[in-house]
Order: structure tokens, then sequence, then C-alpha cells
């Protein structure tokens, strides 16, 4: 196996991005999938299962 190098400023970069995932992006697409979820058939709800996918991707 290859092993990948990172540099410091990489690393912090990474670190950064997942912070937002968490901190910002997560609690939005919850708060998506809540308003989705309460508008009833989530079967055809084209917003629900688009931020539900964006959940597992986060």
């Amino acid at each position: 196996m290859k092993t990948m190098m990172i540099t410091p400023e990489g690393l912090e970069k990474l670190k950064a991005e997942l912070d937002h995932l968490w901190r910002v992006e997560r609690p939005d697409t919850t708060q998506k999938v809540s308003w989705a979820a309460s508008l009833g058939d989530r079967s055809e709800n084209a917003d629900y299962h688009y931020n539900k996918k964006r959940l597992r991707e986060i």
C-alpha cells in the first residue's frame, strides 16, 4: 500500500472542513430532514430523500 503524506496546512484544512460539516452543515441538514418529514408521505418526498442522503454523506 502506498503511503500518502499530508502537510500541516493540509491537515488544518481538513480539520476545518470536518468542523464545518459537523457544526454547520449537519444541524442544518437535520433540520431540513425534520421539516420534509413533517410534510407527510415520505415515499415520494424528494426533499426528504435528498437530505437523508446528504446526512449519510456527512
